[in-house]
């Protein structure tokens, strides 16, 4: 049974994670997951992909929600704007600019992100810009996703109705729209899209102690599925001045993991992927 369904059909109710699909990418960086679905990298990029997050996760535990006080859940407040310098095999590809600003209607997640990657001998340059909105749970409303390069594309997601409304408009110009069972408290994460790491800090922070489980969704990919997060307490690392000092989190999937480090504002200020060669530190 598919856990996607197209616009005009019924939506499919799957357990959760959804059914695995095994696949390989064409160019890319050494996935960080196995690829589920690839009618998606066919129609929407242009070659360029640094990061692709989850397809298929560790196991799921039902009693990784967030947890919620007597008196209902507290809003969760992420204020933080910076740029990270991305890097690959220790040479810099491009660098992002966000900004998240909570306030009393929701939070807003937006980032402007440029890459530039040596292709067949050739320099293929993109920039993209998310936007995602949410409430004060950090539950997404809606989100969208804009790729300026050689050829154009963009999604939208609208995560208020149930089933999840997708809408891709693919580099070919036509249209693909796709409904998704998702539960509400959905954490979005999407390919190359750094800062989102950020939302997940913040989501893991309102969470509690302990190693937790989130269920996340890869509008990119088109996959939903699962990571789990724990915190492996201050970094004593002294080779490293970007990571010295910090809180070490750590992000486990059934493949690799990522390694984010934040400061005592839970502000990321690096980003590891190790399997990929990947690093992405913030700008002082």
């Amino acid at each position: 049974m598919s856990y996607i369904t197209s616009h005009r059909s019924r939506a499919l109710t799957t357990p959760w994670p959804p059914p695995r699909r095994g696949g390989e990418l064409a160019w890319r960086l050494p996935s960080l997951v196995r690829r589920g679905w690839g009618w998606l990298a066919e129609r929407c990029r242009v070659g360029v992909l640094l990061i692709s997050l989850p397809a298929a996760m560790l196991a799921f535990s039902l009693g990784a929600s967030p947890q919620e006080s007597a008196g209902g859940p507290s809003p969760v407040n992420v204020d933080d704007e910076g740029v990270f310098v991305i890097s690959m095999a220790g040479g810099p590809v491009g660098s992002e600019r966000f900004k998240i600003h909570s306030s009393p209607g929701g939070v807003e997640a937006r980032g402007e992100i440029r890459l530039s990657i040596e292709k067949n001998g050739r320099t293929v340059s993109v920039e993209s810009f998310p936007d995602l909105v949410m409430d004060t749970q950090l539950r997404p409303l809606t989100y969208s996703w804009r790729l300026h390069g050689p050829k154009a594309s963009r999604l939208e997601v609208d995560f208020r109705v149930r089933p999840a409304r997708v809408r891709y408009h693919t580099i070919n110009g036509s249209e693909d729209d796709r409904d998704f069972d998702l539960p509400p408290d959905v954490v979005v994460l999407d390919d190359n899209v750094i800062h989102h790491f950020q939302l997940i800090a913040a989501r893991f922070q309102a969470m509690g102690a302990g190693k937790q489980t989130l269920r996340v969704f890869v509008p990119q990919e088109a996959l939903p599925s699962l990571l789990t997060v724990e915190d492996l307490g201050i970094s004593a690392t002294q080779d490293r001045s970007a990571a010295s000092g910090l809180r070490h989190l750590l992000i486990s999937t059934d493949v690799t993991h990522v390694d984010l480090w934040v400061d005592d504002k839970l502000h990321v200020q690096r980003v590891s992927v190790p399997a990929a060669q990947l690093e992405a530190v913030r700008k002082n």
